[in-house]
């Protein structure tokens, strides 16, 4: 019998006993303005930096979603605390000398957690941690960070199934030094390698494999680690990193917004023909869903940059007979996959191997939602290829995976009727998403 749950719901989700919506179409043009919550990679770094440092941060813009709560619960658990002060939360480290000598932590469905933790924990040598999980969450991958955490000292013991959740770590009174791994799975190994590394006893050497996938990811966990006052040491193709020893310090920080939120939003504008301005954004983010701006440009859209904000206006007709490489915005291949079946020509997603293994297997979750929409798609190994066709309503699964959710509503702002499967997949990245559609005026009808 499994310790894993089944379900990832907290305090912050949305949507609670809502088992199907309805969308409806808009049928006119608008023009708006949005504000996007706070992101959750950024978040989760900044919670566990904090819940890891010598004293109590601060920070705003934080996101309250499912992945955020749990993420928050438990560092509280393992000796953290929270305080919601106003538009903030302010969050006092952990003392190391008082961590639980045992203790058990469910995280959720949260993957930033999952890769992010288990390092930071192989530091303490006196605690003895058990992270159990979703079963989604249990299957994904993680025994390649979990054998890179062996090579650097960690004790990790497999509870149930070899290479799943839940797990045991400890740490050993040696830990750090030279590691290798691959880097082409995913780069939330490599952030929590690196998040781990100043509080091994020794100083610790990254080495990479391969190439890395999504780099971008890197680049924030690397500067937001010098916010909390650690510097690493990177090359600039990413294969050799280096930390040495040092103690996270408390950090006052305004968290950005979510563009890959942002992302549903600039392509609603798209696919539409209207205009969507959102606000409070960083446009030098590190965050690499903000390609996605230039491959709207490239479908015909209009933008419009500022220095906190973007404006996308739909065209007419969004241009087809495309070939986009995705792989460092993957997050987002299921939008630009949804707005294909729009275009004037088909349309061909590449580079996006990987998504394979996140909530789902999301390169056979489109093409499934695809077809029994009527549009024909080609699969590939790595993305699709997508033509254009005459698109028919249909009840969609949404595969307990919030980018499926929120790429497939999308096509309900088009084609009447469309109903999706357990919309609060949501509340991992953005509880109120759909509240947000129909701030906007789109119809979207709960079904319970």
């Amino acid at each position: 019998m499994t310790i894993n749950l089944k379900s990832a719901q907290s305090p912050w989700s949305s949507l609670d006993g809502v088992e199907q919506l309805t969308l409806h179409p808009i049928n006119q043009s608008f023009n708006k303005e949005v504000i996007i919550p706070g992101s959750k990679s950024v978040t989760n770094r900044a919670f566990i930096l904090a819940g890891f440092s010598n004293g109590t941060s601060k920070l705003s813009g934080y996101l309250k979603s499912d992945d955020t709560y749990w993420c928050m619960e438990t560092l509280k658990k393992l000796g953290a605390t929270f305080e919601i002060v106003e538009d903030e939360i302010h969050i006092t480290g952990i003392d190391s000398s008082e961590l639980p000598d045992k203790e058990q932590v469910f995280i959720g469905s949260a993957g930033t957690t999952a890769r992010f933790l288990p390092g930071i924990l192989g530091t303490q040598e006196k605690s003895t941690i058990t992270i159990t999980s979703t079963e989604q969450l249990a299957v994904r991958p993680h025994q390649t960070l979990h054998e890179a955490l062996k090579q650097l000292g960690v004790e990790v013991k497999y509870l149930e199934e070899e290479g799943q959740l839940p797990v045991t770590i400890k740490g050993t009174p040696q830990t750090g030094g030279k590691v290798s791994i691959a880097g082409n799975q995913s780069s939330q190994f490599i952030s929590g390698l690196l998040m781990a590394a100043p509080l091994f006893n020794r100083p610790t050497e990254i080495e990479l494999t391969t190439n890395i996938v999504q780099s971008a990811y890197v680049d924030i966990t690397i500067e937001m680690m010098n916010q909390f006052g650690i510097k690493v040491d990177v090359s600039e193709d990413y294969k050799h990193m280096k930390v040495e020893q040092g103690q996270y310090k408390p950090a006052t920080l305004p968290l950005e917004a979510d563009l890959s939120t942002a992302c549903y939003f600039m392509a609603l504008a798209a696919l539409n023909h209207s205009t969507i301005k959102i606000n409070h954004l960083n446009m030098e983010s590190h965050q690499p869903d903000l390609e996605v701006v230039d491959i709207l440009e490239r479908m015909g859209a209009t933008v419009e940059k500022g220095s906190d904000y973007v404006v996308i206006s739909g065209p007419e007709q969004l241009k087809g007979d495309l070939t986009i490489d995705m792989n460092a915005c993957s997050d987002q291949a299921l939008t630009i996959g949804t707005l294909a079946a729009f275009a004037d020509g088909p349309i061909t997603i590449t580079g996006v191997e990987h998504i394979r293994h996140h909530e789902c297997n999301r390169v056979s979750a489109l093409t499934e939602s695809l077809t029994q929409l009527g549009i024909e798609v080609i699969e590939h190994h790595d993305g699709w290829t997508i033509t254009p066709g005459q698109i028919k309503a249909a009840t969609l699964d949404t595969f307990d995976d919030h980018r499926v959710a929120m790429s497939l509503s999308l096509m309900g702002t088009k084609v009447d009727g469309i109903k999706l499967l357990d919309p609060s997949c949501v509340s991992k990245t953005c509880p109120n998403y759909f509240e947000m559609l129909k701030s906007l005026g789109i119809s979207v009808e709960y079904n319970e």
